[in-house]
């Protein structure tokens, strides 16, 4: 998935990607294909629609000169329609926007008599004539003029008889080009609303056919319509959905996401979901969206802090289930936006929240920065449980201290011993059994043991960058000693120490009036360079995708370099005391058996996956003394670590994407975006599953439609 500031950059996004694809199918791909036609022509099979145009703009103002389009494309359509006089045609809209200006352009480049000849025109033809060759060249068109004739002279079974020779024409066509399987190179679409695809919008009983074919629609209307049905949508090369505007989350989400019902029955209710059906096929969807189409709803929770009102808003997609599951996500310091994939495709029957900082924090000490986040959590988890529904809570980056100091809140200070639960006072209670019953998830969380791991990383790119060495993001070899009663003890104490000198230039300006006017400032200046058309092109075709989220600005609509700034220090102005914090934290974990799961990349610049492993081995050796057993599966509470690996050989320079994980919009940080919520959903399924055993939450639908699919037996592949 390709997130781009606006439906043009969607357009050149998604024309991009195409433009590849068939420079490889010709170099290479065509000598594999099945028959002679897929051999000699690039296939493509086009819906209508305002953003299939966007992408028609993008190939005209790109990519006229790089395909050679008279030769070697051939265009379809997903469907056609007659009887409907507000319909319109895919036919006309590719004709009109697309072959007759790339016809003009043609011409005016190369000549219109070299266009003439290559078209088999003598040199005499005049545009009209060009633009018709090209148009009878190119297009395999659907024919319902009889269709249209016999509809409007009142003859509904002739219109019906004609619908049925054109479809089985169609169909033929198609076969004796692509073969029964009726494989495009191409599917171009856009996307509707209720996660409407090609002509199928939701309950059209035609979702049940799976063998590729065309066939008729009967719509409400009194309509006809001709359409390529499931089986062609699904055995396609690539499909290439371009999604703009609002109130498309729920349709892409539902593509995305694990459902709670059955898969037949989501196709229906979600069209899209079709091409969801197996990991292959889905693995052949791009789809580009922009901004609008993230439109998320925000709540707001309302609590009390020292007298005043405050108020914490989310951006919140609702979960089919009522009291499911409701989790809640913290950002890093990249802004919400880092969680776009996790809003989409966590499984619907979740409500998925991810939590504003809000301005507060922008006026406190750096003390009180961080205690301030974790009471809004604590705030946000305890009224959604005290409704009796499960609230995991997932952090990213630095949200890890967040987490942190949410579990050291049920102490009396830092640096008071841990109480027994049945000691604990009754908030503190529910706040321990709401982490009891649905566990703490950290994405690729940052503690200041961080900070020295990430000064050897810059000294591995810069001189990766100066002398050709070898890259290596691995950092330091071990972080952490084990002291004399087998707890972690950081083992560069002094580099802790150094850095928090390092950061007191930082702090001395940030105390200074000067310092807010003159950081929102920049903040305003980047907004402005980042608006600009040429910029935003730039980095939409660099190969650092990540950026794709920050194009449009909406992460500095809603975050402040000022802020960033303050949450930084905060994190840094006492590295010592923090790292001590994170790891009395482990320890709340432990003893009141709080769920755990740590995801990270193994090549992650800004925090070290190494040190997660340390962790790791020290939790699960703990859990496992603690609950008498000898192996990590055996485990009742589990403490879980995801290491991601790359896919490729090379590391890339790129310091930010792996850490962003959940952020990348390339193929690799889609599938690592599938692992993640996997994971996720794995680990917060079986934490719910035994809360509902030992009754601590009501029975809940999902759940026991994950425990059905875990006893399913495995569908091994027939060769």
């Amino acid at each position: 998935m390709g997130i781009s500031a606006s439906l043009p950059l969607a357009g050149r996004h998604a024309a991009q990607i195409m433009q590849e694809q068939y420079t490889r199918w010709l170099e290479k791909g065509r000598f594999n294909a099945w028959g002679q036609y897929k051999r000699d022509y690039f296939t493509v099979a086009v819906g209508g629609g305002n953003t299939v145009k966007a992408q028609y703009r993008a190939l005209l103002e790109v990519h006229t000169f790089s395909v050679d389009w008279l030769t070697r494309v051939r265009f379809f359509f997903l469907e056609e329609s007659a009887g409907d006089p507000a319909w319109e045609s895919a036919e006309q809209s590719l004709i009109m926007n697309f072959i007759v200006p790339l016809t003009r352009k043609l011409c005016k480049r190369r000549g219109r008599r070299n266009i003439a000849r290559t078209l088999g025109l003598p040199n005499a033809a005049d545009e009209n004539d060009i633009i018709d060759a090209a148009v009878f060249r190119l297009v395999n068109p659907i024919n319902m003029a009889p269709v249209s004739q016999a509809l409007d002279s009142g003859n509904r079974r002739k219109a019906l008889q004609q619908a049925r020779l054109e479809a089985q024409r169609y169909g033929d066509d198609i076969r004796s080009k692509l073969g029964e399987s009726m494989s495009f190179h191409c599917i171009v679409s856009g996307i509707g609303k209720e996660g409407t695809l090609g002509a199928f919008s939701p309950y059209v009983k035609e979702l049940s056919l799976l063998q590729p074919d065309a066939l008729i629609l009967k719509e409400d209307s009194g309509a006809l319509r001709i359409a390529l049905n499931r089986g062609v949508l699904t055995n396609a090369e690539r499909v290439s959905l371009i999604v703009a505007g609002t109130h498309k989350l729920k349709a892409l989400g539902r593509f995305e996401m694990e459902e709670a019902a059955d898969f037949e029955q989501t196709v229906m209710e979600t069209p899209l979901r079709m091409l969801r059906v197996n990991r292959d096929i889905a693995e052949k969807v791009y789809i580009f969206a922009d901004e609008q189409a993230l439109n998320f709803d925000e709540t707001v929770f309302e609590y009390s802090e020292r007298g005043q009102a405050v108020q914490i808003k989310a951006e919140t997609r609702p979960g089919d289930e009522d009291n499911g599951v409701h989790i809640l996500l913290l950002h890093g310091f990249m802004g919400l936006f880092s969680f776009a994939n996790l809003l989409i495709r966590l499984p619907s029957a979740w409500t998925v929240s991810a939590l504003h900082r809000g301005s507060r924090a922008k006026f406190l000490e750096n003390d009180e920065i961080f205690p301030h986040y974790a009471l809004a959590l604590r705030k946000a988890i305890l009224s959604n449980w005290r409704r009796g529904r499960p609230v995991p809570i997932a952090g990213h980056s630095i949200a890890g201290v967040i987490s942190d100091h949410l579990l050291l809140s049920v102490l009396n200070s830092y640096d008071a011993e841990i109480p027994a639960y049945e000691d604990l006072g009754k908030e503190n209670k529910q706040l321990i059994d709401a982490l009891r019953a649905s566990g703490i998830i950290h994405l690729a969380t940052w503690s200041p043991c961080d900070g020295p791991n990430t000064g050897a990383n810059v000294k591995s790119l810069v001189d990766h960058l100066r002398r050709n060495t070898e890259l290596d993001y691995g950092g330091l070899d071990r972080t952490y000693d084990l002291d004399r009663s087998g707890r972690l003890s950081p083992t560069y104490t002094e580099e802790l120490a150094e850095s928090a000198s390092n950061m007191a230039a930082l702090d001395k300006f940030l105390k200074r009036r000067i310092s807010r006017p003159l950081i929102n400032g920049m903040t305003v200046g980047l907004r402005s360079l980042l608006n600009n058309q040429t910029v935003q092109q730039r980095m939409l075709n660099s190969e650092m995708p990540y950026v794709l989220r920050l194009v449009g600005g909406r992460l500095l609509k809603t975050a402040s370099l000022y802020g960033l700034a303050k949450e930084v220090n905060a994190a840094l102005h006492d590295p010592v005391e923090y790292q001590n914090r994170h790891l009395k934290a482990l320890d709340v974990l432990l003893a009141y058996d709080i769920p755990f799961l740590a995801i990270v990349h193994e090549d992650d610049f800004l925090v070290s996956a190494r040190r997660h492993s340390e962790e790791h081995r020290y939790l699960v050796k703990a859990r496992m003394a603690r609950e008498g057993v000898s192996r990590e599966a055996d485990l009742q509470i589990p403490a879980r670590l995801v290491i991601l690996k790359r896919e490729q050989n090379e590391l890339a320079a790129d310091p930010l994407n792996p850490h962003l994980l959940v952020m990348s919009t390339s193929p690799e940080g889609n599938s690592m975006a599938r692992q993640i919520t996997a994971a996720m959903t794995r680990f917060v399924n079986e934490n719910v599953s035994r809360a509902i055993k030992a009754k601590s939450i009501k029975h809940l639908p999902s759940i026991s439609l994950w425990q059905r699919k875990q006893k399913r037996p495995k569908r091994r592949k027939v060769a």
